[in-house]
C-alpha cells in the first residue's frame, strides 16, 4: 500500500471542502424544508415526507446520470486533450433537458394514482400534491445547473460551486421562511411553500452557473453559448455509458429510503414524520462521504488520464483514511447532541422520543456510509463502475427491503426493521465495493492501458 503524500493531501482538500460545502448547501434546503415543515405541523412534515421521497431518488438517480461527465472531462485534463471537453459538455446539457421533459411529463402521468393508492391522510396527501406540482415547475433549472456544477467541479474549480451553492442555501431558506409561515403579504402556505422557495431558488443558481460558463476562463474560450454544437449520438452514448450505471446505482440506494417512507406509513403519521426527520438528518452527514467521492473521482480521474497510477492509489487511500476520520466524528456529534437534533424537527414530545430513537440508528448507518461511498468515487475515476450498478441492485432491492419488510412485520423491532436491515445492506455494500477495488481496480494500471476516453 502506497501513502499519500503532503502535496496531494493539501491539493485533495482543497477540492474537497469546497465540494463538501456545496453538497450541503443543496441538502441543507431538504433539511430545513422538514425543520419548518415540522415546525408548522407533523402533517406538513409527513406530506413533504413523502413528497420529498418520490422525488429525491429520481433527483440524485438523474443527478447521477448528468455525472458522468465529470470522470470524461477530468480524464480529457489529464491526457491534455481539453479542445474535446466543449463538445462533452453541450452533449450534457442536451441530455439534461431530454431528462427534464421525461421526467414532468411521467410525473403528471404516474404521482396521482401514485398518492391515492398510500391512502394518505386528506391533508398529508393534500401537502405532497401540491409540493410536486410547484417542485415540476424548477426541474429545468435543477437538472441544468447540476450538469454545469459537475462540469465546474470537473475542471477543479469545486470553490466556485460552492459559492453559488452557498447562495442558493441562504435564498431557500429566506424563502422557506416567509413561503411556510406567510409574511409582507404572502398568506402562509404550510409545507407546499417548500416547493416553490426550491423552484425559485434554483432558477437563480441556473443562471449563475449559465454567467460562469460564459465570462470564467477557461470556460469563456469554449464559446458555450455563442457556438452551439449540435446533438452528437456518440458524444451521448459515452457519457451514459458511465452515467447510467451511476443513475441505476444512486437510485437504488436513494429509492430504497424512498419505499422505506411508503412502507413507513402503515405505522402512521408520527412514524412517517419521525422516520423523515432522520432521514433529513442522514441525508445531510451523508454529504461528507458522498463529497469524498465526488473529489475521488476528480483527481484519480485526472492522474488516470496521465497514466499515473501509482499517484491514484495514492489517491484512493487518502480518501478512505479521509472517510474513516469523519465518521467517526459524525458520530460524536450525533451521540452528544442527539437532543438537541431531534428536537430542530418537531415541538410535540411523541414525535421527539421517536424521531431520537431512529437518530440511533442513523448513527450505525454513518459509519458503514463512509466506509463505502468514497469508494465509489474512486471507482468511478478509474470509469469502472458496472460493479457498483451491481452491487447497489443487489444490496438495496433484493436484500435490504425483503430483509426489511421481514423485521417489521415478524420481530418486535416494527418500523426500526427497515432501518437495521439498512444498515446491513450498507456494511456488506462497503465490503463488498472495497474487495473490487484493492483486488482489482488498484492494480489495473500495472496490467493494461486505461483507456482516456
Amino acid at each position: 500500500m502506497r501513502f499519500p503524500q503532503l502535496y496531494q493531501l493539501t491539493h485533495f482538500l482543497v477540492l474537497f471542502f469546497p465540494l463538501l460545502l456545496s453538497q450541503m448547501a443543496q441538502i441543507a434546503t431538504s433539511v430545513f424544508s422538514s425543520m419548518f415543515s415540522g415546525q408548522y405541523s407533523t402533517a406538513d412534515l409527513a406530506g413533504v415526507a413523502v413528497a420529498v421521497n418520490l422525488w429525491i431518488p429520481l433527483f440524485s438517480g438523474i443527478c447521477g446520470l448528468f455525472f458522468g461527465v465529470s470522470p470524461i472531462i477530468s480524464q480529457l485534463r489529464g491526457a491534455g486533450k481539453s479542445s474535446r471537453i466543449p463538445m462533452y459538455i453541450m452533449q450534457s446539457l442536451y441530455i439534461a433537458v431530454f431528462f427534464t421533459v421525461f421526467i414532468v411529463a411521467a410525473g403528471f402521468l404516474v404521482v396521482p394514482p401514485l398518492l391515492d393508492i398510500m391512502d394518505l391522510e386528506p391533508a398529508v396527501h393534500y401537502v405532497a400534491q401540491e409540493y410536486l406540482i410547484a417542485l415540476a415547475l424548477g426541474v429545468l433549472p435543477i437538472f441544468l445547473q447540476s450538469t454545469m456544477r459537475y462540469i465546474v467541479d470537473a475542471h477543479g474549480m469545486t470553490h466556485i460551486s460552492m459559492a453559488i451553492m452557498g447562495t442558493n442555501m441562504v435564498l431557500t431558506i429566506v424563502l422557506f421562511r416567509l413561503l411556510i409561515f406567510g409574511g409582507f403579504g404572502i398568506p402562509p402556505m404550510g409545507g407546499v411553500g417548500t416547493g416553490y422557495a426550491i423552484t425559485i431558488s434554483y432558477w437563480i443558481t441556473c443562471l449563475l452557473f449559465a454567467a460562469v460558463l460564459q465570462w470564467k476562463k477557461p470556460f469563456h474560450s469554449y464559446h458555450l453559448w455563442t457556438k452551439l454544437r449540435p446533438l452528437n449520438w456518440t458524444h451521448c452514448y459515452h457519457q451514459l455509458q458511465l452515467g447510467v450505471p451511476i443513475f441505476i446505482a444512486v437510485f437504488c440506494e436513494m429509492s430504497l429510503f424512498s419505499i422505506v417512507v411508503l412502507l413507513m406509513a402503515e405505522f402512521g403519521t408520527v412514524y412517517l414524520a419521525a422516520n423523515q426527520a432522520a432521514i433529513s438528518y442522514v441525508a445531510l452527514t451523508y454529504t461528507v462521504p458522498w463529497s469524498i467521492s465526488l473529489a475521488a473521482t476528480i483527481v484519480i480521474g485526472y492522474e488516470v488520464g496521465a497514466k499515473n497510477f501509482v499517484a491514484a492509489r495514492q489517491y484512493a487511500v487518502l480518501c478512505q483514511l479521509t472517510a474513516i476520520v469523519s465518521a467517526v466524528f459524525i458520530i460524536l456529534i450525533t451521540f452528544f447532541f442527539i437532543d438537541p437534533i431531534s428536537a430542530l424537527f418537531t415541538n410535540e414530545e411523541e414525535t421527539f422520543r421517536t424521531i431520537r430513537l431512529f437518530l440511533v440508528y442513523a448513527m450505525i448507518f454513518s459509519l458503514f456510509d463512509s466506509l463505502g461511498t468514497p469508494v465509489q468515487g474512486v471507482l468511478r475515476g478509474y470509469k469502472d463502475i458496472k460493479i457498483i450498478t451491481y452491487v447497489a441492485f443487489v444490496m438495496y432491492w433484493l436484500i435490504s427491503i425483503p430483509l426489511g419488510y421481514a423485521l417489521s412485520h415478524m420481530t418486535s423491532y416494527g418500523p426500526y426493521g427497515y432501518w437495521i436491515s439498512i444498515v446491513i445492506c450498507l456494511a456488506l455494500n462497503a465490503l463488498a465495493l472495497n474487495w473490487r477495488l484493492w483486488h482489482y481496480t488498484a492494480y489495473v494500471g500495472d496490467r493494461k492501458k486505461m483507456s482516456t476516453e
